[in-house]
């Protein structure tokens, strides 16, 4: 199952999700890479990670972009020729990339128990709702994919999930939500979209205008 979702979030914001299902030869036939991603994907020993470096650029194609328009910063962040924005997540059997004019990050995680050990490294005090009532897992992965998703696009070092970003309360099964950013003597305002699906979800985040 080749493409998965597209997601129209405005008239050039768009969020595509790849189901990885195929073998690895039928990902990588007739695709073109550039110079510095072949490098990338030969680096890429376990067959998961080579599936999921594919599907990736299977998902440019699929938005029109020839995959060797992509290309890295010096910080290794993918940035594209035409000066698109564009981010780029994997788990497991997926990957997902999102386009846009403005700065912009995507996450996309599958549901884990595991998350509840490692949740008090990422939230904020003020995020405690996730740990109340039902889908405890699922709220702590949508959180962790916004402030995943925000990370990305703010592109700044230092960033401490716990502190600097808090992401505003929401009800499970919103499709919409927002963020605070507090870095460096600033706040940021954030929005949100979520993508929700039974084993998986996943967040998109871009400044507010």
């Amino acid at each position: 199952m080749p493409l998965h979702q597209r997601v129209n979030i405005d008239e050039q914001t768009q969020i595509l999700i790849w189901h990885i299902e195929e073998p690895l030869e039928q990902l990588k036939k007739d695709l073109k890479l550039s110079k510095t991603d072949e490098f990338r994907f030969q680096k890429r020993k376990i067959l998961s990670h080579q599936k999921e470096f594919l599907a990736s650029r299977r998902l440019l194609l699929e938005a029109g972009i020839p995959p060797h328009f992509l290309n890295h910063d010096p910080n290794g962040i993918p940035c594209l020729e035409s000066g698109q924005q564009i981010s780029i997540s994997h788990t497991k059997t997926l990957a997902g990339i999102a386009l846009g004019a403005n700065p912009l990050g995507i996450d996309i995680e599958v549901f884990r128990p595991k998350i509840r050990q490692i949740a008090t490294r990422f939230l904020h005090a003020d995020e405690t709702f996730a740990l109340k009532g039902n889908q405890v897992i699922e709220k702590l992965t949508l959180i962790w994919t916004a402030k995943e998703a925000l990370y990305k696009a703010l592109n700044q070092k230092g960033i401490i999930f716990s502190e600097h970003l808090l992401v505003s309360p929401f009800q499970w099964g919103d499709r919409n939500g927002s963020a605070k950013v507090f870095f460096e003597g600033k706040s940021i305002d954030f929005s949100l979209n979520f993508i929700i699906e039974k084993v998986y979800c996943a967040s998109l985040a871009t400044p507010k205008n």
